[in-house]
C-alpha cells in the first residue's frame, strides 16, 4: 500500500527553512549596512614644521639660512599643513609607504597640503600646475615618515625643482637638460611628534559620514537580499495554500 505522508508535515519542514532563509537574508543585509560606515575616510588636519639644513649662495639671495646658525629666524624656518585620511595608514610592520593626498569637497588646496619655506616665502600646495609626481603623506611601519613630492618652478626666469622623499627636501637649479646645482636643502620632523596639532576635519564639509553615498556594490547587495525577501514570502503564501 502506497503512504501519502501528511501535506502538514511538509509544510512543517519548509517553514523551519522558510524562517532560516529569512534570517539569513536580514542578517546579511545589517551587515551591509554596517560595512560601508567602516569605508568611510576620516580625515584629519595637521601642522608640521622643519628646518634648513643647506643653503648656498644662490639659497641665500633666494631667503634660506641654516636653522642651525639662524637662532629661529624665518630664513632657516619651514612650516606646513596637511589634510589626509587617517584610516589609511598602515599597520606597523608593513615598512614605508606612501598615501596620495586626494581633493576633498570643501577643503581648498592650500589646507590639503602646503609647505612654506625661508624668509621670501617659498611655498608649495596641493593641485600646483607643476608638479612631476605627489604630493603623497609617507608612513614608515604606522608612523609618519615626512611626506613625497616633486615639483619644478620659476624664478626670476631661472627653472628649478622641488624635491621632497620622506624627511628630507632639496631644491635644485637646473641649469640645463644635464647639470643641476644645489640651492638649498632641509628636513621636516617625523615620528609620533611630527604631526601636531591634529584635529578632525570639520563635520559641516560634504565628506562627513552623515553624507557619504553607499558605493554600487553594497547597492547591488542591498538589492539582492531585499530579492530574497520577496522570494522567501512568495514561498510562505504558497506553502499557506497548500496546507489542508
Amino acid at each position: 500500500m502506497m503512504y501519502l505522508r501528511p501535506m502538514w508535515l511538509h509544510k512543517s519542514n519548509g517553514e523551519k527553512m522558510n524562517k532560516l532563509l529569512s534570517v539569513t537574508v536580514v542578517s546579511g543585509i545589517l551587515l551591509m549596512a554596517i560595512s560601508p560606515a567602516q569605508a568611510i575616510p576620516i580625515y584629519t588636519t595637521a601642522d608640521f614644521s622643519g628646518g634648513v639644513s643647506t643653503a648656498t649662495g644662490l639659497g641665500n639671495s633666494m631667503g634660506f639660512q641654516q636653522t642651525s646658525t639662524c637662532s629661529g629666524c624665518a630664513a632657516g624656518s619651514v612650516s606646513g599643513h596637511v589634510l589626509f585620511d587617517t584610516s589609511l595608514i598602515p599597520a606597523s610592520g608593513t615598512g614605508t609607504v606612501n598615501i596620495a593626498l586626494a581633493s576633498v569637497t570643501g577643503a581648498s588646496n592650500d589646507a590639503i597640503f602646503d609647505i612654506v619655506l625661508g624668509s621670501k616665502p617659498l611655498g608649495f600646495e596641493f593641485g600646483d600646475t607643476n608638479v612631476i609626481s605627489g604630493p603623497s603623506i609617507q608612513f614608515q611601519n604606522g608612523v609618519f615618515n615626512g611626506f613625497s613630492l616633486v615639483e619644478d618652478f620659476v624664478v626670476s626666469g631661472k627653472s628649478y625643482e622641488f624635491s621632497m622623499q620622506g624627511s628630507t627636501w632639496t631644491i635644485n637649479w637646473l641649469k640645463n637638460n644635464s647639470t643641476s646645482d644645489l640651492v638649498a636643502s632641509g628636513y621636516v620632523t617625523i615620528g609620533a611628534a611630527g604631526l601636531i596639532n591634529q584635529a578632525p576635519l570639520p563635520p559641516s564639509l560634504p565628506e562627513s559620514p552623515a553624507t557619504t553615498v553607499p558605493e554600487p556594490t553594497t547597492l547591488a547587495l542591498l538589492g539582492l537580499g531585499l530579492w530574497g525577501i520577496v522570494i522567501t514570502r512568495r514561498q510562505t503564501a504558497k506553502w499557506q495554500t497548500l496546507r489542508p
